[in-house]
Formats: C-alpha cells, structure tokens, sequence
C-alpha cells in the first residue's frame, strides 16, 4: 500500500468521524452533557434510509436526505420527552440518561431489523485505480459531503442569525435570554442540526460497510476520541480531532514497527516486520487521547476554563 493511499485512506475515515464528532461536541457546547446516545442516532438514521432506499425504493441521495431530517425531527421528540425535563440536573445525571437512551435505541433497531447486516440498494460501480491509489465513486462522495458538511456548518455559524444566536447561547446562556433570544428555540435547533449530520455520518459508514444494529457502539470511541481530543465543546476542535484521529489510526496501522525500533537498519533490535493488528484500531485512538490529553488537557483547540 502506498503512502498516498494511506493518506487517502485517512481522508475518508476523517471525513466520516468529523459528521458524528461535530454533532457531539455542538450538543455538548449548547446543553453541557456528554450524550452517550449521539451514535445511536447515527444508526437510527442509516436504518430509516434502509427502509426508504430498499423498501420503498427511493434512490440513495433521496433516502439520504430525508432520513436525516427525519432522524433531526426524531431526536427533537425525544429532547422533549426526556431531556427537556432535566435543562436543569446536574450534567452526569443527564449524561447517565442519554446512556439509557443508547441501550433503548440500539435494542429497539435491533428488535426492528434483528441482528443480520444489511446493506442499502446501491448499484456497483468501478473504483478508480491508479499506479499509486484506488479510491471508489462511493469514497469521493464520502469526503464531498463531509466537506460540504463542514462549509456549510462554518456559514451557518457566522453568517447567519441563527449561528450568532447559537454562540452567544454557548458563551453564556443567562445574559443570551436576558436579551431576548430564545434558548429553547436554539436548543431545538442544535439537536436537530447535530442529530441530522450524526444521521449523515452513519448513512455513510453504514453504505461504504453495512448496516448493524451494534454499529453506533463500535464508532462510539474514535466519535468520542475526536472530540475531546479537538476540545470538547469546539466544533472546529472536532473537525480538527478527526482529521488527527484518522491519520493516526491509518498511519498507525500502515508503518512498520520493526523498522522503526532498527532506526531504519542502524540497529538490529528485531529482524521481523512488526505491525499492529487492524484489530488493535481502537487503541490507537485511546493512545492518541491519552497522549493529548496528558501535554492538553482541553484537548487542542480547548480553551482554559475560568475560574
């Protein structure tokens, strides 16, 4: 495998993971809890556009669409029947709840569709292979949209009423209702936004994998990695944590350790290749975290919390 391909590789990982981490972290910014559920909801959404792609038949793009809007609306109705109710608990008791939120999505899905993967209607296409790279027509659009993604969350932040409102909302939520903008309006909007690009991210993985009832668990640490390693509560923070994420997990499995400890045939540590396992991924993310977290605690893009 060549090095471009490796960095091709981490785009696209990069590009999935910053749809979920965004949200995450924009949640955590506007209502100040660590929602265990956000995966959840990414699973939710890449199962309604199974049943408007393969059982109603709709295309892709459209199923896309409107199973991430759906997903948004869905997550408005249970921000209402549960966590509206606590605005005001202590942010672990909140956290706790959105965990016991995530174990009732995933079963529910799971009692839905069982346990199987499943995978959506889409027609085989060629991949795109050159001397140094392979990439496919799904994995362009994979890191199109997560582009587009990120464009258009930095246009609604700062050129819109609703981007100013969210962040003087985040920056201090009393002086921003004393001056007349609406906090639950904003709430509303933040679940929505956030629910339907984690929807995004899990269509994707869910179109270039297959579809699990466990898949939102198994994305749930590099989600979770990206995020506190941007700066938990910092968009730009999340975006950056899962360009950091992605490379270090393709990179990681891509170099040759043996190599490495010999200093490149200086010394002879070792004569074998030694790799790590791809089954070992997730640990590069909790190393990489940890690593972070020890020389920043607020992780990159985090600012100093006021005393």
């Amino acid at each position: 495998m060549s090095v471009l391909q490796v960095i091709l590789n981490s785009i696209i990982r990069a590009s999935e993971l910053a749809l979920l981490s965004l949200g995450l972290t924009i949640v955590y910014d506007i209502l100040k809890f660590a929602n265990f559920a956000h995966t959840e909801y990414a699973v939710v959404g890449a199962y309604f556009a199974f049943i408007l792609n393969v059982t109603l038949g709709l295309p892709i793009f459209f199923s896309a669409i409107l199973a991430a809007i759906a997903t948004g609306i869905f997550a408005i109705l249970i921000d209402r029947v549960v966590f509206k109710k606590m605005r005001n608990a202590n942010g672990i008791i909140v956290m706790v709840t959105s965990l016991g939120v995530a174990i009732a999505l995933r079963n529910t899905v799971r009692a839905i569709w069982g346990a199987s993967p499943k995978s959506y209607n889409v027609p085989l296409q060629a991949p795109i292979v050159t001397k140094y790279f392979r990439i496919t027509p799904l994995q362009i659009w994979i890191i199109a949209v997560g582009a587009a993604a990120m464009v258009a969350f930095y246009i609604l932040l700062h050129y819109t009423r609703l981007g100013k409102a969210m962040r003087a909302a985040s920056d201090n939520p009393d002086l921003a209702q004393a001056s007349g903008i609406a906090t639950e309006k904003i709430v509303t909007a933040v679940w929505f936004i956030a629910i339907s690009f984690a929807s995004l991210g899990g269509i994707l993985i869910g179109m270039e994998t297959y579809l699990l009832p466990y898949m939102g668990f198994a994305i749930i640490i590099p989600v979770f990695c990206a995020a506190i390693m941007g700066g938990l509560g910092n968009p730009y923070g999340a975006m950056l944590g899962a360009l950091v994420l992605g490379f270090a997990e393709n990179f990681g499995l891509y170099i040759n350790f043996g190599k490495l400890f010999n200093l490149g045939g200086l010394l002879h540590i070792t004569h074998r290749a030694l790799f790590i396992p791809t089954g070992y991924k997730p640990a590069i993310s909790f190393v990489i975290l940890i690593v972070v977290l020890l020389l920043r605690p607020r992780g990159i893009l985090g600012k100093k919390e006021e005393r």
